[in-house]
């Protein structure tokens, strides 16, 4: 019995963590999560409310622009890239 539970929740977390990549963010989803999630239209901003310091801004590429003023750094990423990948290894 136990053994059944056990495959029934792992085949549920993993139907779920996918079909939850895929699909559309909530209203209330914070403006970084709609961003960072390859929901945000180009020329979106959002600045961290933890670290003020830290903006996201999506560029007309629909890649995201991390920069950190406090330490003078930039990251781009595409947050459509793991999904991408992850959907030709299935």
């Amino acid at each position: 019995m136990i053994n059944k539970l056990a495959i029934a929740a792992f085949s549920l977390i993993a139907a779920s963590s996918a079909a939850s990549a895929t699909s559309m963010l909530s209203e209330a989803a914070s403006p970084i999560a709609k961003i960072t999630q390859g929901h945000g239209k180009p020329g979106d901003t959002a600045t961290s409310v933890s670290d003020p310091d830290v903006t996201f801004r999506v560029l007309d590429s629909g890649k995201v622009e991390r920069t950190n003023k406090r330490f003078g750094t930039a990251a781009i990423v595409d947050p459509l890239a793991e999904f991408r990948t992850g959907r030709r290894n299935r």
